[in-house]
């Protein structure tokens, strides 16, 4: 049997520019539009794994000039060159492929070819001995060291002496079901809350906050399969056990004994008891504390054989096949 390859990877190159092989024309034009503020396509986690998929690349201004234009969410909304434009989505909003012809995104879906996962915790990682440091300013975020992969993958340290405070909320809104969580929770200890939402941005590293604490509430914004944001590695790599919602595969990515999951109980009041029982327990905090975050390695593998594949659809040229494809 023949298979052919989608339609929409064998679409015609937009880009019909005329590239010699080794010259500077031959290194690709990026231009990025509607992201976040703060992001620059020169540095950083993207600027990093474009060019291990890529190679070296040109950032340009203006989409009319690029091979590949890439996209956010800010707005979301039809490109000018859809046929040329990659959406990079990190907020939990679906692709539309009426918008552009292919998207990275946090869901596990692949929508037939068109998408390829990248956790928005995956920022958070050194995955180079080259590439560390604060990842940068994102929004109300950024401050935070990037942290070893193997690091994870071992067990946490159980600490001799047991920290002095209860709980800690570190977020920039609002969200119901997690103010309801940290009304109920204040019921076994003070719950403290930093961030924008105190008027106060949090203007330090979110591990110098959490050191004193035990816990920390860390529920995702919003709920959907495969959006798992940065927070509970953050509270994990604090020492503080993870209080977390997410949806119930989260243990793909995660280890689910490393925290407490709000998604796992009936009610609220249920959650709060099981809260209440660790608190009380130094062998079952000590448990916890012994869990390893990850129980798999992560890797940028398929997000680079994503971008190679993606870049030879829309410009008609085989992309950084040289290139390492394993990066961990």
């Amino acid at each position: 049997m023949i298979f052919e390859m989608p339609k929409f990877f064998r679409r015609r190159a937009v880009t019909g520019r005329d590239l010699r092989p080794g010259s500077v024309d031959d290194a690709l034009a990026i231009c990025a539009v509607n992201f976040w503020p703060a992001f620059k396509l020169s540095k950083g986690f993207w600027n990093f794994v474009l060019t291990e998929s890529l190679g070296r690349f040109r950032v340009v201004e203006e989409a009319e000039s690029a091979d590949i234009v890439l996209t956010s969410v800010f707005p979301h909304e039809k490109a000018r060159f859809p046929e040329k434009t990659i959406a990079i989505i990190w907020e939990n909003i679906r692709p539309n492929f009426e918008f552009y012809r292919f998207s990275i995104s946090s869901d596990f879906d692949t929508y037939q070819g068109r998408n390829c996962r990248v956790p928005n915790w995956y920022e958070e990682l050194m995955w180079t001995e080259s590439f560390r440091g604060p990842k940068g300013p994102r929004f109300a975020h950024g401050h935070e060291e990037r942290v070893e992969i193997d690091r994870l993958l071992a067990p946490g340290e159980v600490e001799p002496v047991v920290r002095p405070k209860f709980c800690c909320l570190v977020t920039s809104y609002r969200e119901p079901h997690r103010a309801l969580a940290a009304e109920a929770l204040s019921q076994i200890g003070p719950v403290d809350i930093f961030g924008n939402i105190t008027g106060a941005p949090l203007r330090q590293s979110k591990y110098e906050a959490l050191r004193d604490y035990r816990f920390n509430l860390c529920f995702e914004n919003s709920i959907f399969p495969g959006y798992y944001t940065e927070k509970a590695l953050q509270a994990w790599v604090a020492g503080c056990i993870p209080l977390y919602f997410s949806d119930p595969f989260f243990s793909v990515d995660f280890n689910p004994n490393a925290m407490i999951n709000r998604m796992s109980f009936r009610t609220l009041e249920n959650f709060v008891e099981a809260v209440k029982k660790v608190d009380e327990s130094p062998a079952l905090m000590a448990q916890f504390r012994r869990e390893p975050l990850l129980l798999d390695r992560p890797s940028l593998a398929p997000v680079i054989g994503f971008l190679r594949g993606t870049a030879k659809a829309i410009t008609g040229r085989d992309i950084g096949s040289s290139a390492p494809v394993e990066t961990v």
